[in-house]
């Protein structure tokens, strides 16, 4: 057999080179892969630029909407492993769901990064930070009876909520300073990023062993729903809750790639440009996962996850930078920041500094239905979009 696939070889050799021509038959099983992949090269299928409009449109609704159906069982399976672990709701608000719901985003990132648009990646990635802080405040609004954050009392969501502004405030210094050092064309902040990152992974677990306080006054149904949850956790074997997340982690990846590609051709069919795109169209649909967990986990009683989850977030949008920066070839991917990305990170650090006032302070003052610190998010975003849609 050895000896066929040699001489097999050795005629397909020869006639590259001209010295022999073949039979009909060899050279029809030869050619046949080369035709098969000059076809497939011909292939515009994926190339969302050459879709109209209303496709591109309805790929990212339809991508958007698998998000949520994927993100929302995957706050399921997260309940459950919290159950049978006994980990901390803060704590795997930060690994597994943290990391699971930031699939959409490191897929629209890398995909941006690969396709060359910059400012899709950065305003992809800070405008995901304002509009996840939002969605606590939204979650507030339909899930909360009192402030979100007087029903979120561990200590280890400051501590997150602080790293997520020191990560906010580096990233910004770097982007303004246009990456002054960087070397194979990766910047020097996106490292520190990603440093900081793990920092925050570390501490929050060793925080895990500090005194907490105790929250007070938490909603009636907080009980029955845990119990109901308790009942739950054994309707799935391990090897099954195993292979539902994961399958439920691939379709949120593919969901985050077609969203990134649609949007990225809507930018330039409609005219509002990537910046704007990014903020609005894109953070918003791949935040679908953390509206969709986080509610869930809220509703469930759990309101440590819920926010953890968020946090934890966008602390890792952070780190994503280190990763758009190794795919990006161009050059730093700060260094090509706009005044208008600036915004969208600055308005990131003005609500997320919001929230956090409100963790330390811990008051159930409420405002049609909502905590006080959930409506001054809101306000600051609304007006936040607005004022970026005039400098897009």
């Amino acid at each position: 057999m050895f000896d066929c696939f040699l001489c097999g070889s050795l005629r397909i050799s020869a006639y590259l080179c001209g010295e022999i021509n073949l039979t009909q038959k060899d050279a029809e099983i030869f050619r046949g892969p080369q035709r098969r992949m000059e076809r497939f090269n011909k292939m515009n299928w994926l190339e969302f630029g050459a879709f109209p409009l209303w496709l591109n449109l309805t790929i990212l609704v339809g991508a958007a909407a698998l998000i949520w159906v994927a993100g929302t069982r995957l706050a399921d399976y997260a309940d459950v492993f919290s159950e049978r672990t006994h980990l901390s709701e803060a704590f795997l608000g930060l690994i597994l769901l943290g990391v699971a719901t930031s699939l959409p985003e490191v897929a629209t990132t890398l995909t941006a990064s690969l396709i060359g648009n910059a400012q899709l990646v950065s305003a992809n990635l800070f405008g995901g930070v304002a509009l996840q802080i939002a969605v606590l405040a939204i979650i507030d609004l339909i899930a909360v009876r009192g402030a979100l954050t007087y029903f979120s009392p561990h200590p280890v969501l400051l501590f997150q909520g602080a790293m997520l502004l020191l990560l906010l405030s580096l990233a910004m210094a770097g982007a303004a300073a246009g990456e002054p050092l960087a070397l194979f064309n990766v910047g020097l902040t996106p490292l520190l990023l990603l440093i900081g990152y793990v920092i925050t992974v570390r501490w929050s677990f060793g925080g895990e062993y500090l005194p907490r306080w105790r929250a007070t006054n938490e909603p009636r149904h907080h009980e029955q729903q845990i119990n109901d949850n308790q009942d739950r956790v054994y309707q799935y074997s391990n090897r099954q809750l195993y292979s539902f997340a994961l399958i439920a982690c691939l379709l949120i990846l593919f969901g985050g790639w077609a969203v990134a590609e649609s949007a990225n051709a809507l930018s330039a069919q409609t005219g509002l440009g990537s910046t704007f795109i990014g903020v609005a169209l894109v953070a918003g649909s791949t935040s679908l996962p953390e509206l969709s967990t986080a509610l869930g986990a809220v509703r469930r009683g759990n309101h440590e996850m819920a926010v953890s989850n968020i946090l934890g977030t966008n602390c890792l949008e952070m780190a994503v930078f280190f990763l758009a920066d190794l795919i990006y070839r161009r050059g730093p991917i700060l260094a090509e920041t706009n005044r208008s990305t600036l915004f969208a990170a600055a308005l990131g650090m003005l609500v997320t500094c919001i929230f956090v006032i409100g963790l330390l302070e811990r008051r159930n003052r409420t405002v049609w239905g909502m905590g006080v610190d959930s409506l001054l998010v809101l306000i600051a975003y609304v007006a936040g979009l607005t004022g970026l849609y005039y400098l897009r």
